[in-house]
């Protein structure tokens, strides 16, 4: 199946229409009732991956707005996503997703698990909220979240910056005219089959693109866009429980692959390498360069990513040389502690152009959780107790409010003196609280 079976080929703003195959995604329409007896009404799509489509709800039983994820068929025996969430909803944390309920539906494609969950919306979708003179709350509450999956026993395995969120304040129950009204129809992508053969009744009528959430937000409820950031790690689908079993097979993107597994599938060509816990916390610290400089650390193409991971981390390990004789490095480009601190110098210098508070402190930061030594790394825990989240933040007037200006242009101006005066009452007071909840 390929997606010259369809009149409009592909469109990357939809999951492959090939994905709806007997073991694939389940075809759904906007308006139609889920559960037995159905009690969630699906309104918008939010999101699609390799093993699952996402989709906004609202629950006629508890009313109230929830996000439903339905995985394809064929990992119904195989996923371990509902018992870690499970596990993870016991003692729930808020930095986590959780877990509100889940059943099983019955498509023409199989058997599907529908995990029910609390509404987050992507953090990197909505970056003007991301605000670089808080990015030490924010990644506090990024790195509680892992600490928790963590003491659980639980290794995430696919951390990037689409798998961290932020919850959405509950609303207004919404109905589908609620949802439509504000964001205007739906942009939906036809399925016309080129072909007699296919079984129509495995694909839906038509594809879904993903609902922009916070215009609808801006749109039924502006004054919840003004509440602090809640965040959630979530997206446990590749997760496993730490007990001694193999892990399952790493799906992380490409830039954010922690060096064990990266130089097991460039070097060796093992694309079952083991991971664990310990490369979640290498996989947090791209993800979280990622959030604050809203570009990459290191490149997504595999002739690369090794030569940059030892160039920024400033050595090259005795079972790495094999391939580095067989791969030299660019002229000029060998990897020392020397190139590494003038490389890392250059982003310290970046983050605070762009007014990312304690600079050096977050570059000490990540290069602590960036060793290629996973025994090396410290933990999530440990991370919590590093100085960056206890040094207090120096005050300028003057660059603050230039900072302000430059990211808040659009913000009234009584957004503005806001800021200044909680800047300076932390000035006043000769610290800025770690645990304090900021937002413009």
């Amino acid at each position: 199946m390929t997606e010259d079976h369809f009149v409009f080929g592909y469109d990357e703003d939809y999951e492959p229409a090939s994905a709806y195959t007997p073991g694939g995604l389940c075809p759904i329409r906007l308006g139609c009732a889920l559960g037995s007896p159905p009690r969630y009404h699906v309104l918008a799509k939010l999101g699609h991956g390799s093993f699952s489509t996402v989709w906004m709800a609202h629950d006629r039983v508890r009313q109230r707005n929830v996000a439903l994820k339905i995985v394809v068929a064929r990992s119904l025996r195989t996923s371990q996503e509902r018992e870690i969430l499970q596990r993870l909803s016991k003692a729930p944390r808020a930095n986590v997703v959780q877990l509100l309920d889940f059943f099983e539906h019955a498509s023409p494609n199989g058997i599907h698990q529908v995990l029910v969950m609390d509404l987050v919306r992507p953090l990197h979708y909505y970056r003007s909220e991301f605000r670089p003179m808080f990015v030490r709350t924010v990644l506090r509450q990024i790195i509680e979240g892992l600490e928790f999956i963590h003491s659980c026993g639980i290794a995430h395995g696919d951390l990037h910056p689409g798998n961290v969120g932020t919850a959405v304040p509950e609303i207004v129950p919404l109905s589908v005219k609620d949802v439509w009204g504000c964001g205007g129809r739906p942009t939906t992508l036809a399925l016309v089959h080129s072909s007699l053969d296919l079984n129509i009744d495995s694909y839906p009528p038509y594809l879904c693109e993903t609902m922009d959430v916070e215009q609808l937000i801006l749109c039924l409820a502006p004054g919840v866009s003004q509440r602090p950031l809640s965040i959630r790690i979530l997206d446990l689908g590749n997760a496993y429980i730490v007990d001694g079993s193999p892990s399952p097979k790493c799906i992380t993107p490409m830039g954010y692959l922690s060096p064990e597994v990266a130089f097991a599938q460039i070097a060796l060509g093992d694309e079952n390498a083991p991971w664990d816990q310990r490369s979640d916390i290498w996989s947090l610290a791209v993800c979280i360069y990622g959030l604050v400089c809203k570009t990459d650390l290191f490149p997504f193409v595999r002739d690369d990513l090794l030569h940059e991971m030892m160039m920024y981390c400033g050595e090259v390990p005795d079972a790495w040389r094999p391939y580095v004789r067989l791969n030299p490095f660019p002229q000029g480009d060998v990897p020392g502690i020397v190139l590494a601190d003038k490389l890392w110098k250059a982003k310290e210098a970046s983050l605070e152009w762009f007014g990312v508070e304690n600079a050096p402190g977050l570059v000490r930061l990540l290069r602590r959780m960036l060793n290629l030594d996973p025994s090396k790394r410290p933990t999530a825990a440990e991370l919590l107790r590093d100085p960056y989240f206890a040094e207090a933040q120096d005050f300028y007037p003057f660059v603050y409010l230039q900072r302000v200006l430059t990211f808040s242009r659009r913000e009234t101006i009584a957004n503005l003196f806001h800021h200044l005066f909680v800047s300076l009452e932390l000035a006043i007071r000769g610290r800025a609280p770690s645990n304090r909840k900021f937002f413009l």
